[in-house]
């Protein structure tokens, strides 16, 4: 084996990092300034009320339109006195069934078959 050789000196390579000199954290605002292209000022939009309340009148518009649709599209009927009769009587069936389901023990419910499928 030979002597040991310093790598780094024969490819003359360097690690890359340098200090800065001294004046350059203070020129650094004034050198970025001046590499910054120059910006034009955009034509500055002055809003009046319509377009501010703009938003709102079609918002209120689109739900006037989605009521009507609705009246419009919705199947209306037309309830008649037989109607209302034919109603009544099957509610008042309703609770004479649910108010006979909710009262029923095992002997009623005997009596109820016994009489149901009597020959």
């Amino acid at each position: 084996m030979g002597t040991k050789k310093d790598f780094l000196k024969e490819i003359d390579r360097r690690h890359g990092f340098t200090a800065p000199s001294e004046d350059y954290f203070e020129q650094f605002a004034s050198r970025m300034m001046g590499q910054l292209p120059e910006v034009e000022l955009l034509h500055v939009h002055v809003s009046t009320l319509w377009t501010r309340i703009q938003p709102w009148i079609y918002m209120a518009a689109m739900f006037v339109g989605i009521a009507l649709m609705v009246r419009i599209f919705s199947p209306t009927r037309k309830s008649n006195e037989k109607d209302i009769l034919a109603e009544e009587q099957y509610s008042t069936e309703y609770y004479d069934e649910l108010i006979w389901t909710s009262c029923v023990n095992d002997y009623n419910m005997y009596e109820y078959l016994a009489d149901a499928y009597e020959y």
